[in-house]
């Protein structure tokens, strides 16, 4: 489906003023339909020195056009902060940011859109048969993208909304930051190969650095928060021995019936089928999210009284990663114990505040929430191994079993879990997490049995 509600913007001085009228009458007929507005955002010395005059008389006299002054002088990424602020601001789709010479012909406007038509939220303008830089920045990234040094794209506009792109350089590094910012919002990416020219500005150390920088961020090594992008939440199953999931999974009996709080959209749902295991899951999500393995959905929002047509009638009741996002914590355990068997399982777990990089984070006066982790910003209360037991036990149940887990490589790594390397990291941090729990483990997994049973609230 093709969309018209894009902007293109040209950037200039008035020096080029001539250069960029005719750089906005090459934008070929049939790419006009599919352009809402032409801006011009034009570089002049002194806000009073005003618009050259070829620029003002474009504007009178071609409606699509629109010719604003720039009277800052803000660097290659600075401009283009500018341009995408104007175009959010404005409510399009959209946009593409253009020099208006040989390095980015108007001509090739109608392949990038069609890119994007296809669905891809960043669209890049690459050399015909170059990969510059590509090489050794594809496997730092694990991408595929073609020509790194062209800074002339097409951007779906509800993608930049979702990345910090006002923190990344005024340089030009910002174009291969917006990129690494893409890649960490999971957004489609293309290269349309056409007749762009090398931009003499671009620096493939700096872009080399800019992605070691990345991927030390993913680490924890250093904290950035250009890389804390906007994520719809969306969680996968971590499918190595040593994660919560899995070690989930293997504590529950085959064909047990399991209640499920805050499920998600219903990861465990499918593996424990495959167990002969039913699901009743519980969410604030929508109903249409979740996944069709689970046996019976109810949302609800959890910091409410649970009230669901059921009885006492499960084996186990799952609180994957769920108590750290709820303020009543106490209501909450005590609904568990109006579900519960008496002879039930409450398998509950919760990420550990105090594992290692966290303590070495405060020693150097560092302590950043981002979009997921330990220190996602939605967790309302942070647990360490003692204080997370203590809260268990205090809402009347036992803790029977212990667990521990691994750092998630997998998720740093962006990896299917697969690897042999990110296996045998995971399988040798675990080794440590049994022996220091305090200090290494990831996360706590608690398996307890309800001392007090409370009976369900009357429906």
């Amino acid at each position: 489906m093709r969309s018209a509600h894009t902007v293109a913007v040209f950037l200039g001085d008035a020096e080029d003023a001539a250069q960029l009228a005719r750089a906005v009458g090459r934008v070929p007929r049939a790419v006009r339909g599919r352009l809402a507005e032409l801006a011009v955002l034009v570089g002049v010395e002194r806000e009073e020195a005003g618009l050259p005059e070829e620029l003002r008389v474009l504007a009178q006299s071609d409606a699509q056009v629109r010719v604003h002054a720039d009277v800052r002088r803000y660097g290659h990424g600075g401009r283009r902060k500018m341009a995408y602020e104007y175009a959010l601001a404005h409510g399009f789709e959209r946009v593409v940011v253009l020099r208006p010479d040989e390095r980015h012909p108007p001509e090739a406007l109608g392949s990038l859109l069609d890119a994007a038509d296809d669905g891809a939220a960043l669209v890049i303008a690459a050399r015909r048969g170059h990969r510059q830089g590509g090489g050794l920045i594809n496997r730092v990234l694990a991408l595929e993208v073609g020509d790194y040094t062209s800074p002339y794209r097409v951007i779906a506009c509800d993608a930049l909304r979702r990345v910090p792109f006002h923190q990344n350089s005024d340089g030009r590094g910002f174009d291969t930051e917006l990129l690494i910012q893409m890649r960490a919002l999971g957004a489609r990416l293309a290269s349309v190969e056409c007749d762009v020219k090398l931009d003499p500005t671009f620096a493939p150390l700096e872009a080399l650095k800019v992605a070691f920088g990345y991927r030390a961020h993913q680490l924890h090594l250093t904290r950035r928060g250009q890389w804390f992008v906007d994520h719809d939440v969306h969680y996968t199953l971590k499918s190595h021995p040593s994660s919560s999931h899995m070690q989930v999974l293997d504590a529950i009996r085959p064909g047990s019936l399991v209640l499920d709080l805050g499920c998600s959209q219903g990861l465990l749902a499918t593996p424990l089928a495959a167990k002969g295991v039913q699901v009743v899951g519980v969410d604030v999500r929508d109903p249409a999210s979740v996944s069709f393995a689970l046996a019976r959905y109810y949302q609800r929002d959890l910091e409410q009284p649970l009230e669901i047509p059921e009885e006492r009638v499960f084996d186990y009741v799952v609180c994957s990663d769920v108590i750290e996002h709820v303020i009543h914590r106490p209501e909450l355990l005590a609904s568990v114990r109006c579900y519960l068997k008496p002879d039930g399982r409450l398998l509950i777990s919760t990420p550990n505040i105090a594992i290692w990089f966290y303590r070495l984070s405060l020693l150097v006066g560092r302590f950043e929430y981002g979009p997921r982790g330990v220190l996602d910003e939605t967790h309302v209360h942070l647990f360490t191994r003692a204080t997370f037991r203590r809260e268990i036990e205090n809402a009347a149940f036992r803790v029977v079993t212990e667990r521990f887990t691994s750092l998630p490589f997998e998720v740093v790594f962006e990896s299917t879990g697969r690897s042999a390397l990110v296996r045998a990291l995971a399988s040798s941090y675990h080794a440590l997490a049994r022996l220091w729990p305090e200090l290494f483990a990831y996360q706590f997994l608690l398996e307890a049995e309800v001392t007090t049973l409370l009976e369900p609230r009357k429906r």
